[in-house]
């Protein structure tokens, strides 16, 4: 607290501008105390017995250097003088280095030579130096100096100056501030530095031309994508500390593939009714998104005060089969009613004639175009959520947070359990210097879209509550711990997607309606230990399914999920190794469910988008259920990763991979990848396809890829991968041709592909 004069006696403050603040005039700063004015201390009796003695400290001495200059006459110097007689006598010592040596200078005269002037006797005005100290003498009681009576006790209407708190405020928040009138002490009226400071002309050579700016401007533009500009958030839309942050992306990804569908009772292709068809088709999807950020607060080191973020999505999506019955149940198409016009098939006398009618499988025929091609377009509102920060923790800006609304979130590592936006609410935030991190989340999920998978505003009647904490530098710099719980509480239903198919319950087994509880323990760790790079993931889950359709009873949930990436950087190539293990079910019908799955997930692990078998969905033989969603690992037999539910009663899984990332400049840069794939166990999928002859092996999945920055920046990214899959016994098993030819009505049709392929270009453009 700075105690100053009182109001009598205060000085006048100090012209501002062309104004003069009054003397009695209190800053906005200052505060006056209205208060009776308390006692002096010598009218305070603390004991009234007894005096309380004065003390006084010894003065200390101070030390000054005094030079005097000798004045008087010099005394005669003796006409010889020899203080040894008997030198003379002596033998000269032998001339050896002295043991200690100084920087001395040795005046050394010649015989009969001269003595200097300065060196002659006798000398006048000879200067000495001596350190002299001085000691204060403490002056006595009655001697001390009277206060004035601006400082004497006791005092009224005593100013201080406020303690400004370290919280920033906007100089806004002054009233008079833009005319530099009212502010705090110590303080100088600035511009705002927004508009009107601007930014530090950039010169990429300090040779002084101060007009070589390339690649910034020291003005803000409005939407400029490299230099600085409003609409990027690096200059404030309102007041000093609102800023708006807007992005637009396209992206575009296209699709050619070999993936073994199956063919139903009206083929597009004569001779594959019953089991599989062709297997090639292709898909388009672009999404055009534009995402609008408004924040209050700067972000250098201190979180946002409260920040909305809106991110509406517009997709179009179109897929080519060459078989009927994928796009929709109806053969005929997703626009084929029972009232519409039928198929003039007049002209078919034997099964070869139909494919005239077709279009011999390809989208030429009247039949094959509405029954295998599908194109859809959908508008979401993806991501709508609101920010606010609750309170600080520490002077670091340790601080906790709350966002309600759709909102993306991955509650590990790499996306095995939960890897969603959705609708939910999440407090979440940091301690001990940014050590630890957490999230308390829960989800009300949303249905998805069908074709896109983008969301829609009707409710999933499912609930999902995760909670998980980081540990950085955990036993070892540089390897972030984590602990987390999921829980989720699926409530099912009967549900049929947009295409016109169930997916709760899923149609296999006995499909009835069930509620499906599931919780997982989980530990991951990402990071490095030394120059070893670890990733690492293991579950337990548990939990109770009311009713398995594929057991055909209620199941008591036991599974585990583990997963371990190690890799090594050399210079400009990291090579990795991979393992990846989840828990089957050996007796499907036993009331266990040990085979384990997710709630959403969506993987970046052995290969990520160019591994064939983590980016396509297969394909129960035929069935309406999938062996595997498309971008994950597991094979969990569901009807859908978004919309259906999950599936205990699995095959289980384990894959060996190795791979490498290689930097091969900074503008591109290459993946491969190969992976081993069996099942766990077989004893699932014999059980749905009532056979007795599954193998356990997959088969090996090959991947490579590229990713191209031509801006050295993420404004454009070109992708191109294949991916592809050497099948192994057990898929050659589940995905068999029909067999034996019936003369004259079937045909044995193409055989169990020897390989399989997804080639994928995509381009993604962001500003």
């Amino acid at each position: 607290m700075n105690v100053g004069p009182s109001r009598a006696e205060s000085p006048s403050p100090p012209v501002l501008g062309e104004r003069e603040t009054p003397t009695d005039t209190l800053r906005p700063h200052q505060r006056e105390a209205r208060t009776p004015a308390p006692s002096a201390p010598e009218d305070t009796p603390v004991d009234p017995g007894a005096r309380i003695p004065e003390r006084r400290s010894a003065p200390e001495p101070v030390y000054r250097v005094e030079r005097r200059v000798d004045t008087s006459a010099p005394a005669a110097p003796p006409d010889q003088f020899n203080p040894d007689p008997g030198a003379s006598q002596r033998r000269a010592p032998a001339v050896t280095d002295p043991y200690f040596k100084t920087n001395q200078i040795d005046f050394v005269l010649e015989e009969n030579a001269p003595v200097p002037p300065s060196l002659a006797l006798p000398r006048a005005g000879v200067e000495t130096t001596r350190i002299t100290p001085i000691i204060p003498v403490a002056p006595a009681g009655d001697e001390l100096t009277p206060l004035p009576d601006s400082q004497k006790l006791p005092r009224e209407g005593v100013r201080e100056n406020v303690f400004i708190h370290q919280h920033w405020h906007a100089p806004a928040a002054y009233p008079l501030s833009e005319s530099g009138v009212d502010l705090p002490a110590h303080t100088t009226p600035t511009p705002d530095r927004w508009r009107d400071v601007g930014f530090t002309p950039w010169r990429r050579y300090t040779s002084g031309d101060t007009n070589e700016i390339p690649y910034a401007n020291t003005e803000t533009e409005l939407w400029h994508p490299y230099r600085q500009s409003t609409l990027k958030g690096d200059r404030p839309v309102h007041g000093q500390d609102v800023f708006l942050s807007v992005t637009a992306s396209a992206e575009f990804i296209f699709e050619d593939r070999k993936l073994t569908v199956p063919s139903g009772v009206s083929a597009a292709t004569p001779g594959n009714s019953d089991f599989f068809g062709e297997s090639r088709s292709q898909i388009f999807v672009s999404n055009y998104a534009l995402d609008f950020l408004l924040f209050k607060g700067e972000t250098v080191f201190k979180p946002v005060e409260w920040a909305f973020r809106v991110r509406p999505v517009f997709n179009v999506n179109r897929v080519d089969f060459r078989e009927a019955g994928i796009v929709s149940p109806n053969p005929g198409g997703p626009g084929a009613g029972n009232g519409g016009a039928p198929v003039d098939n007049s002209g078919v006398e034997d099964p070869d004639d139909v494919g005239g009618i077709i279009g011999g499988g390809t989208s030429s025929g009247s039949l094959a175009r509405g029954a295998t091609l599908r194109t859809r377009n959908y508008l979401a509102l993806q991501e709508a959520f609101f920010e606010l920060h609750l309170a600080d923790l520490s002077p670091n800006y340790d601080f906790v947070a709350l966002k309600v609304g759709n909102q993306t979130f991955n509650s590990d590592f790499r996306g095995f359990i939960f890897n969603e936006t959705n609708l939910g609410a999440r407090i979440f935030g940091n301690y001990d210097n940014n050590h630890y991190q957490y999230n308390l989340a829960v989800f009300d999920l949303r249905e998805k879209d069908t074709n896109s998978e983008l969301n829609t505003f009707d409710s999933r009647d499912q609930r999902v509550l995760i909670a998980n904490l980081y540990r950085q530098d955990f036993l070892t710099k540089g390897y972030t711990a984590q602990l987390s719980y999921h829980g989720n509480f699926d409530q099912g239903g009967t549900h049929y997607d947009r295409n016109g198919a169930i997916v709760r319950p899923a149609p296999i087994g006995s499909p009835v309606e069930h509620k499906v509880q599931a919780h997982y323990l989980g530990w991951a760790g990402d990071g490095h230990v030394g120059r070893w790079n670890v990733s690492h993931a293991a579950y337990l889950a548990v939990g109770h399914d009311d009713f398995n359709g594929l057991a055909g009873r209620s199941t008591d949930i036991f599974a585990q999920m583990a997963a371990l990436e190690v890799s090594y950087d050399r210079d400009w190539i990291r090579y990795k190794a991979s393992a990846f293990y989840a828990s089957g079910d050996n007796d499907p019908t036993d009331g266990r469910a040990t085979g384990f799955d997710s709630i959403v997930d969506n993987v970046n692990f052995t290969g990520g988008p160019f591994s064939y078998y983590t980016r396509q969905g297969f394909n129960l033989a035929g069935t309406a259920v999938g062996l595997k969603q498309r971008f994950s690992l597991l094979p969990n037999l569901r009807t859908s990763k978004t919309q259906g539910q999950s599936n205990f009663v699995n095959p289980g899984l384990l894959v060996f991979g190795v791979g490498a990332d290689i930097e091969v400049t900074p503008k591109v840069r290459a993946f491969l990848s190969a992976n081993y794939i069996r099942f766990v166990t077989a004893e699932p999928i014999k059980t749905a396809l009532l056979t007795n002859d599954v193998d356990e092996e997959f088969g090996i999945d090959l991947g490579v890829g590229m990713q191209w920055r031509p801006l050295l920046t993420d404004n454009i990214i070109f992708s191109l991968g294949c991916g592809f899959l050497l099948p192994g016994e057990g898929f050659r098993d589940i995905y068999r041709r029909s067999q034996p030819v019936v003369p004259g009505f079937t045909t044995a049709g193409p055989q169990v592909d020897n390989w399989l392929y997804s080639a994928v270009a995509a381009v993604t453009f962001t500003y």
